[in-house]
């Protein structure tokens, strides 16, 4: 059984980064797991530039929605796997629901909540049965005020159960702070 990782910070902060420098050093076969999607001129820069700072000898397994196929599939073919990130899934995930979001009914958000958690325990059960390390990245999005709208408010809340749930799971997590990372769970 892999490790579970996780690696979590602000926008910018260097996350991405990191779990790059992390997971190069866990071994010669790497997985990369993309769940950003190209919608506009913006997200196809940011994803040209993560494309550009990873070895091009990383096998890149794109996957919006359900990240814990790829963990399945791969996870005894590679020495580890590099999600980046839940975040960036939740979002696609919830978006594939059609919903009201200017007035939200609480047992369709729960239905939605419910369809994400599922995903991130099929996620942490397949690296449980996989012998690759598992280096997950995510955002943290507790620090702010709480947002205006039921869209953000619901992100916002169903990321940071999310991010519970793999911390909790996780054999090690590190907040990247400044580009510094900081180990707050897991062995020195």
């Amino acid at each position: 059984m892999g490790r579970v990782i996780l690696v979590t910070g602000g926008a910018r902060s260097g996350k991405s980064s990191f779990a790059e420098q992390l997971i190069a050093g866990l071994g010669r076969k790497i997985a990369y797991i993309a769940t950003a999607r190209s919608l506009d001129a913006e997200m196809e820069d940011r994803i040209a530039k993560h494309r550009l700072q990873r070895p091009t000898s990383w096998q890149t397994f794109e996957t919006p929605t359900e990240p814990s196929r790829v963990v399945v599939a791969q996870g005894n073919q590679v020495d580890a796997l590099l999600l980046d990130c839940l975040t960036v899934m939740i979002t696609n995930r919830i978006l594939t629901h059609a919903i009201d979001w200017d007035q939200p009914s609480v047992p369709r958000l729960g239905e939605i909540e419910a369809d994400i958690l599922g995903e991130i325990n099929a996620l942490l059960a397949a690296a449980a049965d996989s012998r690759a390390d598992l280096v997950a990245v995510t955002n943290e999005v507790g620090y702010g005020i709480v947002p205006i709208s039921p869209l953000s408010r619901f992100f916002r809340d169903c990321a940071g159960r999310v991010n519970q749930r793999v911390a909790a799971a996780a054999d090690e997590v590190y907040l990247v702070v400044s580009g510094i990372p900081v180990r707050i769970k897991g062995d020195a």
